[in-house]
């Protein structure tokens, strides 16, 4: 136990470190609520469980072996070590000795080494081997990462050193040795200070501890720095994530608003305060990185600096002082901020970069396809697709600062409510002579055929349409079309940053829907159906949406639709789109209808299910300009890596970039895309 001295002096630098923690901690706190509200305080025991699944758990993590495991053995080494600190901290201030168990000492020294195995692995893989995507591209946050990893080596370290010179001075104290006799380390270590006395190996037993504890205080005053402050934000991170529809995490705009003067992030304060939390749980693991079409094609974008680039603007824009104030019996703080240069004013010395622009360049905003691999991987939950579009809503709402060939896509779907720009009044023109319903001629029927711009206006999208129209009338049911009346969904006009002309183009199309008291609405474009059925609802527009896939396998299952010999042999590779796939969980139907196919026989990518590689269409990709390596062409590489005779899709922007690239690998003349629907179509 410590003289009184020893207490004392404990005290004042414990009380040191706690003072910093919690400055840190609150200074953190008025960096984050400096953002806008959102709601994240609903389902409790759904947040609750989910956070205890992903915390304790940690399925995302482990999906990678290798690094999963260390950061398992790490993470929970360290956890449950910090039980062992404690429990050594109250022998050593008040003689109380918690547990005398042998079996909490076996414990204690598998944790201890579970720590120091995964944290210098870590740092082995890091430093030595070099993995790319663990690069944090700073060295001021290495220098950060390197202390981290030093504090939490040597705190261990010398909590093995301390209790094997415990081991040696109470070795002639009655009961004291059966206590450690499952101890294999710390007894290990007891071996090197064998040849000291009791009073000598006493002395150093407490010298180690005094070190031991300095690096656990050094752990609680560094706080504030990201890779110390990951492991305590990560947590609530995870319980204030989205638990709504993965494809409705985009919020609307009220353009009704006199007071609101911009419509997208332009700065640190347009951001919500869980956009402002996600850089500070970020680990900059990576994950997000390695699964990024756009990184993965040398495109400027990876989401991980998307987020480090965030974060270094809080940093450089408020850098709030807290202010403690008790006046009154109240605590309060002040945050005061460098910002006065971010708003212009500071002077020259004082100027920050731009958030959109300059901290992060239109090249990287730009690239993103919003195919929520960046999301779908995330261990802690970050968001990253909604800072995305909140940063191109500031170029097209607030800067008019956009590509060309987006400008052409607005226009076109401004007057003709297509990205083509084709005649509006020739949408339906499509199901000419095939006897299809328009609701403006008989609105009875169970389902609307939302058709889509694709399947309504590009030739090839036209022959999955009527491939769709063909099944549907074998299975007999009743369906009709919007024709003319039909409008685009709106989804590329969303994702490319233009929520005006995307609100506009849904409130038309609400309106034409519930005039002809529309209930249930089928789609053959993933995209068309992640909007309908997740975004239209933001707006009062409430339907039963199914995308084509979903009821051609209920169709089969109930035997309405009768499968005939189907192909003689046909080796197929199906693609799981972005939208059926990461956004809406839909993996199985697709499957489902091809192996009911005779014939085909399936061979999966490497990159499938929700590691699916992305097309490069998706967030308004479709109609922009790409630099580099296409992404549609290393998706096709990725197909013709399994040898197939042909590829399944189940999306209209899948099926034209897969044929552009099989045309980039001069290949389209042998092997073919098709729709799972026209697949089976041949079949009936």
């Amino acid at each position: 136990m410590l003289s009184t001295l020893g207490i004392v002096i404990f005290a004042i630098v414990g009380a040191i470190a706690l003072y910093f923690f919690a400055m840190g901690a609150l200074e953190l706190f008025t960096k984050v609520t400096l953002g806008q509200s959102t709601s994240r305080n609903d389902r409790l025991g759904k947040r609750l469980w989910g956070t205890i699944t992903h915390a304790v758990g940690q399925p995302k993590i482990l999906r990678q072996a290798e690094g999963g495991v260390m950061h398992f053995l790490h993470f929970w080494g360290i956890a449950i070590f910090a039980l062992a600190i404690v429990h050594l901290m109250c022998e050593r201030l008040f003689g109380a000795v918690l547990f005398r168990s042998p079996v909490w000492y076996l414990i204690a020294d598998i944790v201890g080494l579970f720590a120091l195995v995964g944290i210098i692995y870590s740092g082995f893989r890091r430093y030595v081997q070099k993995v790319p995507r663990l690069d944090t591209g700073g060295w001021k946050e290495e220098r950060l990462i390197v202390l981290l990893i030093s504090m939490i080596t040597f705190m261990v370290v010398f909590y093995f050193l301390s209790y094997g010179c415990k081991i040696v001075a109470t070795a002639s104290i009655p009961g004291e040795p059966e206590r450690y006799t499952l101890a294999f380390i710390s007894s290990w270590v007891a071996g090197w200070f064998a040849g000291l006395n009791p009073v000598s190996a006493r002395f150093w037993e407490f010298a180690f501890w005094w070190i031991q504890m300095i690096f656990a205080f050094g752990l609680l005053v560094s706080f504030r720095y990201s890779p110390v402050i990951h492991p305590a934000i990560a947590p609530l991170n995870i319980f204030m994530r989205h638990l709504g529809p993965k494809g409705a995490n985009i919020e609307s705009i009220n353009f009704e608003d006199e007071e609101r003067e911009t419509f997208g992030v332009n700065k640190i304060a347009d951001f919500t305060w869980k956009d402002l939390m996600d850089p500070y749980a970020c680990a900059e693991c990576g994950r997000c990185q390695d699964n990024c079409p756009a990184y993965l094609t040398e495109k400027p974008l990876s989401p991980k600096k998307i987020l480090a680039e965030i974060k270094e603007q809080i940093e450089e824009t408020v850098a709030p002082k807290v202010a403690v104030s008790t006046a009154g019996g109240h605590i309060s703080f002040a945050v005061t901020k460098k910002a006065e240069a971010a708003e212009g004013e500071g002077s020259e010395e004082e100027e920050v970069k731009k958030l959109v622009g300059e901290r992060i360049s239109t090249d990287e905003i730009w690239a993103c396809t919003t195919c929520r691999a960046c999301q779908e991987e995330c261990p802690v939950f970050n968001e990253h697709i909604v800072k995305v579009v909140g940063l191109r809503r500031a170029l097209v709402l607030d800067e008019s600062d956009f590509p060309g060939e987006a400008q052409l896509a607005f226009t076109n779907m401004e007057r003709n409510s297509n990205p083509w720009g084709i005649g509006w009044q020739t949408r339906g023109d499509w199901a000419a002579g095939l006897g299809v319903k328009e609701l403006s001629e008989d609105s009875n029927v169970e389902y609307l055929y939302y058709v889509g711009c694709a399947g309504s206006f590009d030739e090839r999208i036209k022959k999955v349409s009527i491939s769709l129209v063909k099944i549907l009338r074998a299975a007999g049911i009743s369906f009709g079309i919007l024709g003319a009346e039909e409008k685009c969904c709106g989804d590329s006009a969303r994702r490319l940053g233009n929520e005006y002309l995307f609100q506009s183009l849904v409130q038309e199309n609400i309106d034409n829907m519930k005039n002809y008291g529309v209930k249930k609405i089928i789609t053959a474009c993933p995209h068309c159906f992640n909007t309908l059925k997740n975004e239209y609802p933001q707006f009062g527009g409430n339907f039963e949406v199914i995308h084509h896939t979903q009821l051609i396998i209920r169709l089969i299952k109930e035997g309405k639709v009768k499968i005939g010999s189907g192909e003689e042999s046909l080796k197929i590779t199906y693609h799981d789109s972005c939208y059926l796939g990461r956004y809406n969980d839909e993996y199985t139907a697709p499957r489902q209808i091809l192996r009911a196919i005779p014939g085909l026989q399936i061979i999966e990518m490497k990159r499938n299910l929700n590691k699916s590689f992305c097309c490069g269409a998706g967030g308004g990709r479709m109609w922009l300009e790409e630099h580099g390596k296409r992404i549609n062409t290393a998706r096709t590489e990725q197909a013709l890596a399994v040898n197939p005779q042909a590829i399944a899709v189940n999306c209209p922007f899948c099926l034209t970039m897969f044929e552009d690239g099989l045309k980039d690998k001069e290949v389209s003349e042998t092997i073919k895309t098709y729709d799972v629907a026209e697949l089976l179509a041949r079949t009936i």
